[in-house]
């Protein structure tokens, strides 16, 4: 669950899946971890660093770009809640479920656009704020699926990455089937230059392609189709994808951002997914963070990827 408000655009220019000032996606976000807590469902939560922040005065030390923390507004939490929010953290630290608090990077970076030495920055930086909040990074999702160094990752005590596979090659047809009736994709985790890597799809997959996505409306290729037909469908697709993740024995890696699930209609699918996890005999299924994933899979060893 990828916790990044306004800064998962700050270097684009638009917000309009978000609420103005994240109210709804607090409100949501409050209603995922008290149905996680009902259902014992632990989450890795992976937020900005920036967001564990109660006020800044907008310019920060490192290596990176000029101009690249103007959307900064250096504020704090009351004023700019789009660009601070350690409420979001403490509320993911305080719920009755061990969820994990992993990173999304200290400011949305691009790893695998940027220097070395701007990753390094940033890996510092959510380090020592994680240090603080006696929540200690030991896994990774990087903003837009731009890989970082595993060394580098290793070297801050980061031992899980979640890396995407594009699927989107085989043409439009079967994009679609995918995207709506799957089952979602399957992949192995791997150890890669002492980083175990955990794949998932480029796509959000534990929210639907075909609804709402936060504040914005669903694509205009699935209007005709009845909305609740759509949330049947991905309901099914969810629960298919889980059956088969049980019978292969392989990870499933879901994923969406906070606001993604930010509205009524993704967060009743979302909602009944989870009742669905909490149902299952714990002897058929383990739902693991990213960091408990690390100790629990016997994954091959890749030189180099």
């Amino acid at each position: 669950m990828e916790i990044e408000l306004g800064w998962g655009v700050h270097d684009l220019g638009h917000d309009d899946h978000l609420s103005p000032d994240g109210s709804t996606e607090r409100r949501y976000l409050g209603k995922l971890l008290e149905k996680a807590d009902e259902c014992g469902v632990p989450i890795s939560f992976n937020i900005v660093g920036h967001l564990l922040l109660d006020e800044c005065d907008g310019t920060h030390p490192g290596a990176h770009e000029a101009g690249w923390f103007d959307a900064d507004p250096g504020t704090d939490a009351e004023t700019d809640p789009l660009f601070y929010a350690p409420d979001a953290a403490r509320a993911v630290l305080d719920a009755d479920v061990d969820h994990e608090l992993c990173t999304h990077t200290f400011s949305h970076v691009l790893c695998g656009q940027v220097s070395r030495a701007v990753v390094e920055d940033e890996l510092a930086a959510v380090r020592s704020l994680h240090d603080d909040l006696g929540a200690p990074v030991r896994s990774i999702v990087p903003p837009r699926h731009s890989r970082p160094p595993n060394d580098l990752l290793a070297d801050h005590g980061i031992a899980v990455a979640r890396y995407a596979v594009p699927t989107s090659g085989d043409g439009r047809l079967r994009r679609l089937r995918e995207l709506t009736v799957g089952p979602h994709p399957l992949w192995e985790p791997a150890l890669v230059d002492g980083v175990l890597e955990t794949y998932c799809t480029t796509y959000p997959s534990l929210t639907a392609a075909s609804l709402p996505s936060g504040q914005s409306p669903a694509p205009r290729v699935f209007r005709p189709v009845p909305r609740a037909v759509r949330k049947r469908l991905h309901g099914r697709y969810l629960r298919r994808s889980t059956e088969r993740a049980i019978e292969t024995g392989v990870p499933l890696h879901l994923w969406c951002h906070l606001y993604d699930l930010s509205n009524e209609h993704q967060w009743d699918v979302v909602s009944d997914y989870l009742e669905y996890l909490g149902s299952m005999p714990d002897d058929a299924l383990a739902v693991r963070t990213m960091e408990s994933l690390g100790g629990a899979t016997d994954a091959p060893t890749v030189p180099h990827r």
